[in-house]
């Protein structure tokens, strides 16, 4: 009972400074000018991210249970994917996938190979070639992020005029200062970053 308990207070934990980091992430894209869509694409999908590279790092380095760390990647891409479904039965608008911008379809094909390589890494298990202790898979993954992350760079570049309208939004949070929300914004990662560290230990017992 008491493995359950810690178990769903670290899920709780995730799940309210989660719910809060998207809130402050809108006013940090207000007050910094950056533009709500680049703020989600780098800042936003790197913290809540958290989790995962937490608990990835600390299953494999410190309670050396790898299939917890692989599960929690893979599993959390399935999650994700299923959140754009439930997201479009609780509205009553045209399909999510109808309003996002054609510019995501670079996103899902980067995604879908480095699944790929993910799943041959996998079933190749010890035939595939490593430099030291680090599987070439690793390497050939790393390197299609930075190519995917260069491309949609260059292909956002080319949509200034989104961005420049995203930057003269009507300002909704002048009551707040930007000392405050970077604060809350940073204490919510840390706490998020704390649980995903614990959490590979719980789900271990």
């Amino acid at each position: 009972m008491l493995i359950w308990l810690q178990f769903i207070a670290c899920t709780v934990l995730i799940v309210f400074c989660g719910s809060r980091l998207s809130q402050y992430g809108d006013v940090i894209a207000e007050k910094s000018g950056m533009g709500r869509t680049w703020i989600g694409v780098v800042l936003m999908a790197s913290v809540t991210s958290l989790p995962e590279l937490i608990t990835g790092i600390s299953s494999v380095t410190l309670f050396h249970v790898p299939d917890i760390a692989a599960g929690d990647v893979l599993g959390s891409c399935m999650i994700n994917l299923l959140i754009l479904a439930v997201l479009d039965v609780g509205r009553r608008k045209p399909p999510i996938s109808s309003q996002a911008h054609q510019g995501q379809i670079l996103t899902a094909a980067f995604g879908i190979l480095l699944l790929g390589v993910t799943g041959i890494s996998i079933v190749g298990g010890n035939a595939i070639p490593t430099a030291g202790w680090i599987g070439i898979s690793s390497f050939v993954a790393l390197a299609l992020y930075l190519v995917a992350m260069r491309t949609i760079f260059k292909y956002e570049r080319k949509r200034v005029s989104e961005f420049l309208s995203a930057v003269a939004e009507e300002s909704r949070y002048e009551h707040l200062s930007k000392s405050d929300i970077y604060r809350r914004f940073g204490l919510c990662a840390l706490a998020i970053a704390a649980a995903g560290m614990y959490l590979p230990h719980v789900a271990d017992q």
